[in-house]
């Protein structure tokens, strides 16, 4: 099946690149016949302007840029009327009406006029930030960035700082964090993900639908008071507030979306926001190494309705209900790892199936007033629900041999000297129900160079987790001892049933003072945040400040400086260690971050350019161990250690290629933990936490065809060095070693059906779409086997082998998006 999926990827990708190839050729054919249009664009002072987009408007297949002194040439067809457009950013869009005869030049030279753009009004907390503080994403690069894994966490995995080793998941760390340790709002409200999901093909869709998003604001660390009790990072989502009616469509081969926006019944008081999804990843999937029948499907809607009381008041309600089904009959696993002179490969024959149900459904209501511009009061109510069920029998009988044969050659198990035989058994039963109530008030008060805001927050979880799952291994001298003969060992086993009712307390206060001097322009946060859980019975106080600073001798720089204490109380998860047990007594992990930072605009080849830099180094005390399996995160359920994190970020943003944006980043960091022996009374020496990734880049770049805009190419690039590992045991002190290194190459070509330079008669039904467009996308370019956990054998010598479970191999996908 491998094979044929590789020839169709390869083929199509050919097929696909030689159309560009055939098209690009026809266009300098073009060039060589046709009558020219030519001359030179300058701004008002004379300046050439280079890499001015010249196009026919109503001739799509027709364009050029400007050289570097603002010379072109534009070849078009005789005894045709054609509407030129002269586009660059930053300044204003010239048309002109144009027609040519047969072998005849024209000379249009054309004068750009500086564009002074009017942005969308902002709420009036934003007014004042003096930005670097926190890092703001435009939402439209969710649309274009290639992959399996796309949203708006796919686009968080091109940032400095944050990791992502399986594009199955939308899960990601953050400078030595794990899942858990990120926070996600939504218009203000916090997000939860699921409990039991133990690998990324369970997971399905994530909770933020990228099509009603509008704005999105991230912070990697050493955020504000205002945002909540977690040590690694917060991302703040923001829905759109619709004034027109519109919409959008997608499908592809791994699934579709829609969403319609507008005022309801003609009202201006009443807006509507409706998105739906549903993703199929049975087609991403077949390229795993395990043969069989997928079929997960996850789908979800959501809505996000807008009322306006009066003047000073306004209702909204967020809602949401998603069903995730995983479904999945395994019959063949073929994994061949080593190295060219020793290879082996592992052949597993399944038999049985997992069948998985997650199903969520949330809703929160807010009631917003302002009396004043000043003074802004909102109230929130919110409840989450999550009830989750995993099942499965699968019954395992595997051989494992020394592989004599070329590693690009048909998997023949065959063929080599046998190492070990064997058989597993895995079994759970396992269901969770979780309902999370809140009740919330938050507001803000502007006076003067001084924001002052405040909240405070009631939750009330109560969760009921039946656990029942056990494995058995028959692989020599692994599960079956040899005393007593007449008693079954099985490897790890797990039956508990716990039901957890609990209340958490907190709030914050902070203010933002802007003021300014002879130096230069300055902002200062401060804030402290308080939380209480009637579980463990512990408060905890979180302090947190910032200092930002834009020198008046350099205008185009920021500098930032912050530093907080971070408590994180544990919820269920942490509270529940290897084996389902319970402890209560878990505490707050800590951790204290001092970040160092700035940002720098420039310009470079006449474009605009930015460069961001952070340093950091976080403390951490009370931290409860973990092990990660796949997005499995099991903790140890005790506060048995501390760490730190140290390192450095850095990203380069701007336009590489003429009005479209591209950005790389570079991360630096070193994560490690010393854990409390009970044996010893001591603390051991330092080891590398799970998630220590020595170096990670990214890569998002775009770019499109000089003479014809409408092409474009997306790519997403991605290294990070080997995370640690080890066996199974459990052990906190058992020997470790590393991963191999991520690395993935995701592109995709797109050609602009309609847009701007569309143009339809009056009856036609296309003229009601404002754009549309088509890519063809190669997942996994370079055909790299990327590894996401492993599977243990032992050998007839008792030697224990690690065999990977490989990612998704390369694959071809087709989207199509409308915009109306």
């Amino acid at each position: 099946m491998k094979s044929h999926l590789s020839i169709l990827s390869k083929t199509s990708s050919l097929v696909f690149l030689l159309f560009f190839f055939l098209h690009f050729s026809f266009c300098l054919q073009v060039n060589g016949e046709n009558p020219l249009l030519y001359g030179y664009v300058n701004d008002k002072d004379g300046t050439p302007l280079e890499m001015v987009t010249v196009a026919a408007i109503n001739a799509p297949m027709t364009g050029t840029v400007t050289d570097k002194n603002g010379y072109y040439e534009l070849a078009l067809e005789p005894d045709k009327n054609y509407t030129i457009g002269y586009s660059y950013l930053g300044f204003e869009t010239v048309e002109v009406d144009i027609a040519l005869s047969d072998s005849k030049k024209k000379e249009k030279n054309i004068i750009l006029k500086s564009a002074v753009t009017f942005l969308p009004d902002v709420e009036i907390r934003d007014t004042k930030s003096l930005s670097s503080h926190i890092t703001r994403i435009d939402p439209k690069h969710v649309e274009y960035l290639p992959g399996p894994s796309t949203g708006v966490e796919g686009l968080l995995r091109t940032f400095p700082g944050v990791s992502s080793v399986s594009e199955l998941t939308t899960q990601y760390s953050v400078r030595g964090g794990n899942f858990d340790e990120n926070l996600i709002y939504v218009n203000g409200i916090e997000i939860y993900r699921p409990f039991l999901i133990r690998s990324g093909e369970q997971e399905g869709l994530s909770f933020v639908n990228s099509d009603l998003v509008s704005s999105i604001n991230f912070s990697s660390g050493g955020f504000d008071a205002r945002h909540g009790d977690k040590m690694a990072s917060v991302l703040d989502i923001k829905y759109k507030t619709p004034q027109e009616f519109g919409g959008s469509a997608s499908m592809s081969f791994l699934g579709g979306s829609a969403h319609v926006e507008g005022r309801a019944f003609d009202s201006e008081n009443l807006g509507y926001l409706v998105g739906v999804r549903h993703q199929q990843n049975q087609y991403l999937l077949g390229t795993l190494d395990v043969d069989g029948d997928y079929n997960p499907t996850y789908t979800d809607v959501q809505t996000f309705l807008t009322y306006n009381i009066s003047n000073n008041w306004d209702l909204s309600f967020l809602g949401n209900y998603s069903q995730n089904n995983y479904f999945f009959e395994p019959e063949v696993q073929r994994t061949r790892f080593g190295h060219f002179e020793d290879a082996r490969q592992l052949t597993v024959y399944f038999n049985g199936q997992e069948v998985d149900r997650f199903t969520t459904a949330f809703g929160a209501l807010s009631l917003e007033y302002q009396p004043d511009k000043n003074l802004h009061l909102q109230l929130i109510g919110s409840a989450f629900q999550s009830d989750e069920n995993e099942t499965f029998d699968i019954l395992g009988q595997y051989q494992m041999h020394q592989v004599t044969t070329d590693f690009d050659d048909e998997y023949d198990e065959a063929t080599g000297r046998p190492l070990a035989v064997g058989s597993f058994f895995n079994h759970a039963r396992n269901y969770l129900n979780a309902i999370v109530w809140n009740a919330e008030h938050k507001g803000f008060w502007e006076k003067n160079d001084n924001l002052l805001r405040w909240g405070v927050k009631y939750q009330k979880e109560d969760i009921y987790d039946r656990l029942r799952e056990w494995t058995l291994i028959d692989s020599a001298g692994y599960s079956i001892p040899t005393y007593p003969h007449d008693e079954l060992v099985l490897n790890e086993f797990i039956n508990t049933r716990i039901n957890l009712v609990s209340n958490r307390y907190n709030g914050f206060i902070q203010n933002n003072y802007n003021f300014e001097n002879d130096p230069g322009e300055f902002e200062f946060i401060v804030g402290v945040r308080g939380s209480y859980w009637d579980l463990n019975k512990q408060f905890t106080i979180s302090p947190r400040t910032t200092l930002l600073f834009k020198p008046n001798a350099q205008p185009n720089l920021v500098l930032r400086a912050s530093a907080g204490i971070y408590h994180q109380p544990p919820f269920y998860r942490e509270l529940r260690d290897t084996k389902g047990n319970i402890n209560k007594d878990v505490k707050a992990q800590e951790s204290i971050h001092f970040v160092l930072g700035s940002e720098y605009d420039f310009t470079a080849w006449r474009r605009p350019f930015k460069f961001t830099s952070e340093i950091y180094y976080k403390h951490f005390d009370n931290l409860i161990p973990y092990e990660i399996d796949n997005v499995r995160i099991r903790y140890y359920a005790d506060n048995k250690a501390k760490g730190y994190a140290t390192g450095i970020d850095l990203r380069i943003h701007g336009e590489f290629v003429p009005e479209i944006d591209s950005w790389a980043s570079l991360s630096l960091m070193k994560t490690e933990e010393k854990i409390f022996s009970e044996s010893t009374g001591e603390y051991r020496d330092y080891t590398p936490r799970p998630t220590d990734q020595l170096l990670n880049f990214s890569l998002y770049f775009q770019d499109f065809l000089p003479r014809n805009p409408t092409y474009k190419v997306h790519l997403g690039m991605y290294y990070g060095t080997g995370l640690p590992t080890r066996p199974p045991t459990f052990d906190e002190f058992s020997d470790e070693f590393r991963m191999p290194p991520y690395r993935r190459v995701d592109i995709g070509f797109s050609k602009q059906l309609i847009g701007n330079h569309s143009d339809f008669s009056k009856n036609s039904p296309l003229r009601h779409i404002n754009s549309m467009w088509i890519s063809a996308e190669v997942f996994n370019l370079l055909q790299i086997n990327n590894t996401i956990s492993y599977m243990w054998i032992r050998d007839l010598q008792n030697r224990m082998y690690a065999v990977p479970n490989y990612l998704t191999s390369r694959l071809i996908n087709v989207k199509l998006v409308t915009h109306f």
